[in-house]
């Protein structure tokens, strides 16, 4: 395998491990949205508690799979020396450490005083 296949396979795998993270999240917030508009007017129904429940689902997925996909993806954005890659990557990161933080503190600050 020559060298510029090898450079095309790790470009290949920045981009796909870090757009994978980026759609489940644009997909968790699209189903939040779709979830808080239809509200009222389902007075909390179906398709609402469908919508919350795959936004939480999708968002708890973004943190942990997405985090390491990101890791994954910033590794090889960095070894391919694409910028705007390493950019996103440095992104996606700080956001599932940031999400990883805010359910540490509902959980151990807030579910106690439940």
């Amino acid at each position: 395998m020559s060298e510029i296949q090898v450079k095309k396979r790790i470009d290949k795998a920045a981009v796909v491990f870090l757009i994978i993270p980026l759609i489940i999240f644009v997909l968790g917030v699209l189903c939040f949205a779709g979830g808080c508009i239809l509200e009222v007017p389902t007075s909390r129904g179906t398709i609402y508690t469908l919508l919350m429940l795959g936004s939480f689902f999708l968002f708890g997925l973004d943190i942990i799979p997405g985090g390491v996909f990101s890791v994954i993806g910033l590794f090889r954005a960095v070894r391919a020396k694409m910028t705007g890659f390493i950019v996103l990557g440095i992104i996606e990161v700080t956001g599932a450490c940031l999400l990883l933080t805010l359910v540490f503190i509902i959980v151990f600050v807030g579910g106690p005083g439940v």
